[in-house]
């Protein structure tokens, strides 16, 4: 199932390109949880909040690990391929992206109690990291427009500078353009010839070629304790300590045609660089009771991860000109240290275990992100006007995974899905959904298990806004991701 959305907020979640602060967007970004670990997890979908036994199940209920009688060591490899098919200007373009990553990596120590006094059966302590959001991807569109980034340029340049001296061009973008001689001025007005032509020539056009490349991961750390009481009540906590870096170029490539030939110069590169690294501290408590047998009712609740993050960004300029050597400008490198405050979740569970043969399991989890915080040393301006923004645009989510295992004597097979409801206030028809599987092999004290998850999605960014022309593109996006497990229990 596919739903389409537009994404007009300063090309929201993916381009960078002219886009002033897109802190906002990174904000939902950073915040949104898409749930990896074990490979028996991802088979799943995810859906473990009352089962538990798995360490992928502790980023959803710390209170699983208690479900452990026997200590454990996982390492999870996987892969991620993306795939996007990019419209534009009726122009189709194809491109992916491929990355090796690590899942899951953890220990697991139970601690036998049945020889107290007490009801408590085992006390067990995890300690590891499961990877909670892939951030990879690569998008490229490309076609013939007969409007150009450099109108926008232009206007601004216009807008704010005083000319001949190019006084407060803006530093990043159109001052880039004045220092690599791209832009000039004429009696008191800046201008360049490309956007002379698309004024002057109703029948202009350009080559026009946009590349988007996101790479990064969310991962949490933690530390996990939790203990059973009599076969009838798992409670938890995990302390975590989540680390992320998300990686952000786009290049804005535009060109002449040879219907529409540019005086002076043939076109012009802009690209844009972006590193945010970081590290959140966060705390999870749960909780599993089973009331007979073959039920089990899971609840938890998640804390805000509290980030300090640090971006580093910088643009650059290429112009091509038809008699003189390449132009080319570089901003100075930018650094900015601000804070983010992730919503807080709550997951209700329900399980079953239908004797030695089957496990299902349905997981409904409610967060709003319209609670997302961004913060810095200053409380600046722009800081708030962008926690306004986040409260006006985002909204309350509903994510519901569901998943079943069958076994087959030493040999599983799995199954999930998850679906999520639309974080946007100002789209109508919006979901996310995504489709698993996976087949294990347990035998004594090992195991081996092999999972796929993907994800469809559909939506529209814009390569730039301006006046009579949105510049929109139509992304048709497949995430895959492939997950293979080692374990041995001892």
């Amino acid at each position: 199932m596919k739903k389409v959305f537009l994404i007009t907020i300063a090309v929201l979640l993916y381009s960078l390109t002219y886009s002033q602060n897109n802190y906002v967007d990174d904000a939902l970004k950073l915040s949104s949880n898409n749930y990896g670990g074990t490979a028996r997890f991802v088979g799943m979908g995810g859906a473990f909040g009352a089962l538990g036994g798995d360490f992928g199940s502790i980023s959803i209920n710390p209170a699983g690990l208690g479900v452990y009688r026997s200590s454990e060591f996982v390492f999870s490899p996987a892969l991620s391929y993306n795939s996007n098919s990019s419209s534009y200007i009726n122009k189709t373009t194809d491109e992916n992206a491929y990355k090796m990553n690590v899942n899951n990596l953890s220990f697991v120590s139970s601690y036998d109690l049945e020889g107290n006094d007490s009801r408590w059966v085992n006390f067990n302590i995890g300690i590891g990291f499961n990877q909670i959001n892939d951030l990879n991807d690569n998008v490229m569109f490309e076609g013939v427009n007969n409007s150009s980034l450099m109108e926008v340029f232009v206007n601004y340049a216009n807008s704010d500078a005083t000319p001949e001296t190019a006084n407060n061009l803006n530093a990043m973008y159109e001052y880039l353009l004045w220092d690599a001689y791209i832009i000039d001025s004429s009696g008191g007005v800046f201008f360049n010839e490309i956007d002379d032509e698309a004024w002057n020539n109703s029948n202009f056009g350009i080559n026009q070629r946009k590349i988007i490349e996101t790479e990064g991961y969310v991962k949490d750390f933690n530390i996990s304790f939790a203990g059973n009481y009599a076969h009838k009540l798992y409670v938890g906590a995990s302390i975590g300590v989540t680390w992320l870096k998300y990686d952000q170029y786009s290049s804005h490539y535009e060109y002449e045609t040879s219907t529409t030939p540019i005086d002076y110069m043939s076109g012009f590169d802009f690209r844009e660089h972006s590193r945010t690294t970081g590290t959140g501290f966060n705390l999870k408590l749960g909780a599993i009771y089973k009331p007979i047998e073959f039920l089990r009712l899971g609840v938890s609740m998640h804390l805000p991860t509290f980030y300090t993050l640090n971006k580093e960004y910088y643009n650059e300029v290429y112009g091509c000109f038809d008699a003189e050597a390449e132009g080319y400008a570089r901003s100075e490198d930018q650094k900015y240290e601000y804070q983010l405050q992730t919503p807080l979740r709550f997951v209700g569970s329900v399980g079953f275990q239908v004797a030695k043969i089957a496990l299902i399991d349905i997981d409904y989890e409610l967060v709003d992100y319209s609670t997302i915080e961004l913060g810095d040393d200053f409380n600046s301006e722009g800081v708030i006007t962008d926690n306004n923004t986040i409260s006006d645009i985002y909204q309350k989510t509903h994510n519901i995974r569901a998943g079943a295992e069958l076994r087959f004597g030493s040999i599983y097979v799995r199954g999930g899905g998850k679906y999520s409801t639309n974080p946007y206030t100002y789209i109508d028809d919006y979901s996310l959904i995504t489709v698993s599987g996976g087949l294990g092999y347990r035998e004594k004290n090992f195991f081996l298990d092999l999972a796929f998850s993907q994800t469809v999605s559909d939506y529209y960014i814009t390569a730039y806004n301006w006046q009579y022309n949105d510049a929109l593109a139509h992304v048709e996006n497949t995430i895959n991701n492939f997950v293979l497990t080692f374990g041995v229990k001892f």
